[in-house]
């Protein structure tokens, strides 16, 4: 009988406790019939299986850090994220996640090509490539919110209050020169119905000072790989090993 690793062991731990405090989550959200809850912690459930099928499939064995990482980062972006609604009283917690994202893909965009090009490239050309994978994957990411956002009208995509915006919307004579409101103080939307939405403290963007913040924020962590990357590479920590 194969011995199981100590690693192995602490790697399975965390995910029996992760996975059964989002089971946790799933029944008390069933309980409350929330549906968009209900959506986030099946979802939740689903990508905990990623590693292992990974593993099975794609012959690839995932190191004992980067499975308990990856298992935190699910629970904390869907879970707490958006079962339990960190993110409004938590400004911080979309910031962090999406760091720590941009670094973890970083290094899963290294540790592949390190797999298929078996350590014949040049170390610039693989942090290259680990950088471009992190923010494609982000970037990605980001289509995915806002596909839901439209299809789904989710909020993924969160808004955010501005107080000056600049737009040629406004301009009357059809050329290309931007209108500049400042000052913003608030803004009021006129439903069919007769309903008037008052908006305080300004005008509301819908997603996308978001987006381009999570976009950011994954240049930052993908960005911190490639400054640690030179001391990772020359030891023999490895996010990917092929099995």
């Amino acid at each position: 009988m194969k011995k199981v690793k100590v690693a192995d062991k602490i790697s399975f731990g965390v995910f029996l406790i992760i996975f059964g405090l989002s089971v946790v989550a799933l029944i008390n959200s069933l309980v409350l019939l929330n549906w968009f809850k209900i959506s986030m912690a099946s979802v939740a459930l689903v990508l905990y299986f990623i590693p292992f099928l990974a593993q099975k499939f794609l012959k690839i064995q995932l190191s004992t850090i980067l499975k308990i990482v990856y298992f935190l980062f699910i629970f904390a972006a869907l879970i707490l994220g958006e079962v339990f609604a960190f993110y409004g009283p938590f400004p911080f917690w979309d910031i962090v996640l999406h760091v720590l994202s941009g670094f973890v893909l970083a290094g899963i965009g290294f540790s592949l090509i390190e797999i298929v090009a078996r350590g014949k490239q040049p170390r610039g050309l693989m942090l290259l490539f680990a950088f471009c994978f992190s923010v494609t994957a982000g970037i990605l990411w980001e289509c995915v919110e806002f596909s839901f956002d439209m299809m789904v009208r989710t909020d993924a995509q969160k808004d955010a209050h501005v107080r000056q915006i600049s737009t040629i919307t406004l301009q009357r004579d059809g050329g290309n020169q931007p209108v500049k409101l400042n000052d913003i103080e608030k803004t009021e939307i006129y439903l069919a119905d007769g309903e008037i939405v008052t908006i305080e403290d300004g005008f509301l963007d819908i997603g996308l000072m978001d987006t381009m913040k999570d976009i950011f924020v994954n240049f930052a962590g993908a960005g911190m790989f490639i400054v640690v990357g030179a001391v990772w590479t020359k030891g023999k920590l490895k996010f990917i090993t092929s099995t």
